[in-house]
């Protein structure tokens, strides 16, 4: 009797491919309870598409890969109108994880959420340093090599091009393999202290310029300070070239 009252205890509840599942009186409850439910196949459609709307919105056109780093369980729900909100807290992260939030409401009420975190990876042909390369040394096509890589900072300036480099040179220590970014280089030095030098200026519409000493080396468009060799007054000026200063007025 003991044994027949088990048996009645469970219900056969699904037949599947000649698998036979059983479920116990306490599972069917819950499930009656919980009719619907949210897969993690569905959790990971809703978020992958509202990263990639994200991606569109910023009008980013390099290559990416999504890949789906943590997911939570299926979700079940009661009875009612389900409806799914989808939110980025903190926009897209390139560099570590991107949190997607995914809110249940069930006729119009909060209900769940779940979290699933992304690394979302951009790629581009960017210029990377064939050798360590040292700084103010100038740089020549050979020092770099175009090459598709995974950009470490989405919003970095890489350098794509060669002719981008001109005739900068390295304002750091670059490490072979490194991504060349526009921040890494810098115009090389033009003026050396104690070089000689002309200062130019505007006086009452005219240019004037006499003889003077660099007391600073400097780049160009760098501020620097110079000696008027006829007064020995001590100025400021900008570096146009390798021998001009500009004197503002």
């Amino acid at each position: 009797m003991r044994q027949l009252k088990i048996i009645g205890a469970v219900i056969l509840c699904v037949l599947w491919g000649g698998c036979l599942l059983w479920l116990s009186p306490v599972c069917a409850a819950a499930a009656a309870r919980y009719p619907q439910s949210i897969s993690q196949d569905y959790m990971a459609g809703l978020a992958t598409e509202k990263i990639e709307q994200a991606l569109a919105a910023a009008q980013e056109t390099r290559r990416h890969e999504l890949r789906l780093v943590r997911q939570p369980q299926a979700m079940r729900l009661p009875a009612g109108q389900l409806i799914c909100e989808v939110e980025l807290p903190h926009g897209l992260n390139f560099s570590g994880q991107t949190p997607v939030v995914i809110k249940a409401y069930v006729d119009d009420q909060f209900y769940r959420q779940a979290v699933l975190y992304y690394q979302v990876r951009l790629y581009a042909p960017v210029l990377v340093a064939t050798h360590d390369l040292q700084l103010e040394r100038a740089l020549t096509a050979a020092d770099v090599k175009c090459e598709e890589r995974c950009l470490e900072n989405a919003q970095a300036e890489y350098l794509t091009d060669v002719k981008e480099l001109g005739d900068s040179v390295p304002i750091r220590f670059i490490k072979g393999g490194t991504l060349i970014t526009r921040n890494m280089l810098t115009t090389p030095i033009v003026v050396q202290s104690g070089a000689p030098v002309k200062l130019v200026t505007q006086l009452n519409g005219v240019a004037v310029q006499t003889e003077g000493v660099a007391m600073q080396r400097g780049r160009r468009g760098a501020i620097i300070r110079v000696r008027n060799a006829r007064s020995g007054k001590v100025l400021r000026g900008k570096v146009i070239d390798a021998t001009t200063v500009e004197i503002a007025n």
